[in-house]
């Protein structure tokens, strides 16, 4: 039997903020091994936010419980302020955790469409039947087991997007489209009862396309939302952009924390461009930051952070750094101001100039006295 847990919004749990220097987060899983002594410092030393993937370790590292384990000791014990969170898919069944053989045992646990079949994404990933009440048990008891340990601070549900998706409605019916979506609202509130109030739950997240908008939908028991996508993929229109910034606005206020990840124009599916040299990478990553930058900057508020790379692997830009991110910031003088395309905002030590129609941006750095 599941103990409630009373839960209200506050941020006694958050990382520490500052708008000192432009907040960063990291979002990654490191392909082949462990963090190397180097990697672990440079990330403890300029964030205190830190979401560590799935398949982090592999293949070294069989399981990812083992491997986000290991490496949430080394950043805590360099950083004992950083917040380290554990990926932990809340709807595909990924077979890089040890969880996976649980769940393989498990048919009833398996979404079926409505014909039956079992529901694969890309034909071999499994679905979990969020509807299904046992399921949640066990999913929300491996989210418990590896938070209980004390350098994990959070877990991120991923893929939130992917199940409130209409379309599936085609996919699995409508009565038990609508049983999938209480389900996962269940699942969170469930999570929350066994963790307890001082861990953080993450979700992504923030989707703003010219087909379809998901913004804050899950603000009961949550602390933190991602935006996965600004200015790429199918959210590169104007009014998609000022749709995630405004989202990131709106839930900032709400007193949640928001994880922004813009991308250089490029990411790891474009061929091309990962066939360049991680200079080259780096080069093109950095002609591209002031738009990105800029655009969180507009609407940012205080537990707001930027993800800016071109992957989800620490090779991926995870480590690659950006002048900007030194120049002291100081604290917005007032709040996002939008004439039609056009958004600025005033910082103690930045003017910041976007134009969403052209995709153009300018941060006026002021100088120190």
């Amino acid at each position: 039997m599941i103990c409630q847990v009373a839960f209200s919004q506050n941020n006694e749990h958050y990382p520490a903020f500052s708008w000192d220097k432009v907040p960063v987060a990291f979002h990654f899983g490191k392909k082949g091994d462990l963090l190397t002594p180097s990697e672990a410092q440079f990330i403890a030393e300029r964030s205190n936010f830190v979401v560590l993937e799935k398949a982090h370790g592999f293949p070294k590292y069989k399981y990812s419980e083992d491997a986000i384990a290991e490496d949430a000791k080394v950043l805590k014990d360099l950083n004992p302020n950083l917040k380290v969170v554990f990926y932990w898919n809340a709807f595909l069944d990924y077979d890089m955790y040890r969880a996976h053989k649980a769940y393989q045992k498990q048919s009833e646990w398996w979404l079926k469409t409505k014909t039956g079949a079992v529901d694969l994404k890309n034909n071999r990933i499994k679905r979990y039947d969020l509807s299904n009440p046992e399921f949640r048990d066990w999913w929300s008891n491996v989210a418990k087991d590896n938070l209980d340990n004390p350098n994990v601070d959070g877990v991120f549900f991923d893929a939130l997007v992917q199940v409130t998706n209409p379309g599936n409605k085609q996919l699995w019916g409508t009565e038990k489209f609508d049983a999938i979506q209480q389900g996962l609202k269940e699942l969170i509130k469930e999570t929350r009862a066994k963790i307890g109030a001082d861990k953080l739950i993450v979700y992504n997240g923030i989707r703003s396309t010219p087909v379809r908008n998901v913004g804050n939908n899950f603000p009961d028991h949550t602390d933190a939302i991602m935006i996965e996508h600004f200015g790429y993929f199918n959210s590169r229109t104007k009014e998609s952009m000022l749709q995630d910034i405004q989202e990131m606005e709106q839930a900032g206020k709400s007193g949640k924390i928001v994880v922004f990840k813009t991308w250089p124009e490029n990411a790891w599916l474009n061929k091309t461009f990962m066939a360049k040299s991680d200079q080259e990478k780096e080069r093109i990553s950095k002609a591209h930051i002031t738009f990105a930058l800029a655009s969180f900057l507009a609407g940012a508020q205080e537990h707001s952070y930027i993800i800016y790379n071109w992957g989800y692997r620490l090779k991926m830009g995870s480590l690659s750094w950006y002048p900007e991110f030194e120049k002291p910031l100081g604290k917005p003088l007032n709040e996002m101001q939008v004439n039609d395309w056009i958004l600025t905002r005033e910082y103690e030590h930045a003017s910041i100039w976007v134009d969403l129609e052209n995709k153009k941006a300018t941060i006026d750095w002021k100088k120190q006295s």
